[in-house]
């Protein structure tokens, strides 16, 4: 259990920098377009935003495979970024697909309870703190189901021999 931890907090760092990065380019560009006199819109700024976070989640998700290295081939958490990182080498396709993936299953999930409530309001008043609960069970519940691309990938590229493997081979 204490891999599986380790790994999640590295993983949740290095997440966390990345939206600080974000939130970091996104004030820089209010101090320019004060600077210059450029005054972009909201949208243009949200725009702005969620692109850069959505490339700096596409570049995490190539330690996207990590998890199942870890669970599944008994990595240690260094062995297990590096073989993700060999593994999903050349493949953005795939992975921006099972990011989208899992970005949209996990707001559908997340946002679902809400909009029951706002079709269910004139019959049932609920307090706004369950709403949050489910909320959060919904997201619970479906984001394990939204990495099973990564587990899937992990395993047909793990069988498939690669360049450093084949390599390591030829000297051993």
């Amino acid at each position: 259990m204490a891999p599986f931890l380790r790994l999640s907090l590295v993983l949740f760092l290095l997440c966390a920098v990345g939206v600080a990065l974000s939130d970091l380019l996104l004030a820089s560009s209010f101090w320019l377009s004060q600077r210059y006199g450029f005054h972009p819109s909201l949208l243009m700024n949200q725009i702005v935003y969620f692109s850069f976070a959505g490339l700096f989640l596409l570049v995490l998700s190539r330690f996207g495979l990590a998890m199942p290295a870890l669970i599944i081939d008994d990595c240690r958490l260094a062995q297990a970024l590096f073989r993700s990182d060999e593994l999903t080498q050349g493949k953005w396709i795939v992975l921006a697909i099972l990011l989208a993936k899992s970005l949209i299953g996990g707001y559908v999930a997340g946002m679902l309870p809400f909009w029951l409530a706002g079709w269910l309001w004139p019959y049932l008043r609920l307090p706004w703190w369950s709403l949050s609960i489910a909320s959060v069970a919904a997201v619970i519940a479906v984001e394990p189901y939204m990495f099973i691309g990564f587990a899937m990938m992990y395993t047909i590229r793990s069988t498939l021999p690669t360049h450093t493997s084949a390599l390591a081979q030829q000297f051993a």
